[in-house]
């Protein structure tokens, strides 16, 4: 699809009635009715999208699943892979971030459920028809995430969270952390991750939900380029009165930050602060423009702590980094200025 065809079509997102979603609906999730459309938004993941779309596969004998992979100017094989196996491939022709890419996917779902998913993830068997059932069993469940695992076995703790705050941001930046896995509150310290519960926010990685229910919230918020955009949709989904759950007996692999870890000096800087940029937005959204300057001036300090550690090391491309990440939160103080998109 063209980017000027998206964006005509990108104003139907929003077509369903909120008023019919807002306390849920209990779909069949047995038969024809349980078809899945797959979402996974592309860059440079050649390497980790066949071992996705492999165990989209196996769920697949089980699941009738529509695939869409929407490439976001992909520079390696990610688009003749994809289009290897079969799956619709949209080519949005640029990077033009991730809330963007699946709100144009969106355009192309024709099922009742929608499954937002990373190429670097590899599901379990039987995982995703597990959070289907979980879906489907109770009418105010809204959205389901998956028990994501690293590469060697343990937790991908962002994969159920609490909220992004401002305390968190301190936290973080003075240390306190580092201390004990205990202290990092976000992340539900003390939960082995053993038992399925409600959380205030999934990973992004792997989102299952209504159809319907992510057109009826606009889509994934493109005011921030990437990053957070998961939470932003929980917040949505629980401001709605449904509840979104985190499901674990349904195992996922998640490599995280593959395609990012390979990129430039320039395009790591950029995701940095486009990490760093939603952070801020974010908080400002839930806390008013005291917490926005109080986050912006955490981040400066962990910048300037980053370009000591940089000088101190003879690290020039981390010196880069928090340098440019000082210059772009200074300007940040009279009001919000995006970080350039990245190529």
């Amino acid at each position: 699809m063209a980017e000027n065809d998206w964006a005509n079509s990108r104003s139907n997102i929003s077509s369903i009635p909120a008023s019919s979603l807002s306390t849920g609906t209990r779909h069949d999730t047995t038969g024809a009715t349980s078809a899945i459309s797959v979402i996974i938004v592309l860059w440079n993941s050649a390497l980790e999208l066949p071992g996705c779309l492999g165990s989209l596969a196996a769920a697949g004998e089980t699941l009738h699943l529509q695939i869409i992979c929407v490439d976001n100017g992909s520079e390696d094989e990610s688009v003749a892979i994809a289009r290897g196996h079969g799956v619709e491939v949209m080519e949005m022709g640029a990077n033009l971030g991730f809330p963007a890419a699946v709100n144009a996917g969106l355009t192309r779902v024709t099922s009742p459920f929608v499954l937002l998913l990373n190429p670097d993830v590899d599901l379990a068997p039987g995982a995703l028809a597990r959070c289907l059932d979980e879906l489907g069993a109770d009418s105010t469940v809204g959205m389901v995430g998956a028990n994501l695992r690293r590469v060697d076995g343990t937790p991908d703790w962002a994969a159920a969270r609490r909220f992004r705050s401002l305390g968190a941001v301190a936290a973080e930046t003075f240390g306190v952390t580092r201390l004990s896995k205990r202290l990092d509150f976000q992340y539900l310290p003390g939960w082995s991750r053993d038992t399925s519960r409600d959380v205030d926010c999934i990973n992004g990685a792997f989102m299952l939900l209504g159809s319907d229910l992510l057109r009826a919230v606009g889509g994934l918020d493109e005011t921030v380029f990437m990053y957070l955009e998961d939470q932003e949709l929980c917040r949505q989904v629980w401001g709605r009165g449904l509840r979104v759950r985190f499901v674990a007996d349904a195992l996922a692999t998640h490599v995280g930050g593959a395609a990012t870890g390979r990129a430039s000096d320039r395009r790591r800087t950029l995701a940095y602060l486009h990490r760093t940029d939603a952070d801020v937005e974010l908080i400002a959204r839930r806390n008013g423009r005291g917490a926005r300057l109080a986050a912006i001036g955490l981040f400066g300090i962990r910048a300037a702590l980053g370009l000591g550690v940089g000088a101190v090391t003879r690290d020039a491309p981390l010196r880069t980094k928090y340098l440019t990440a000082l210059g772009w939160l200074g300007r940040q103080v009279r009001g919000r200025v995006p970080p350039p998109p990245i190529p």
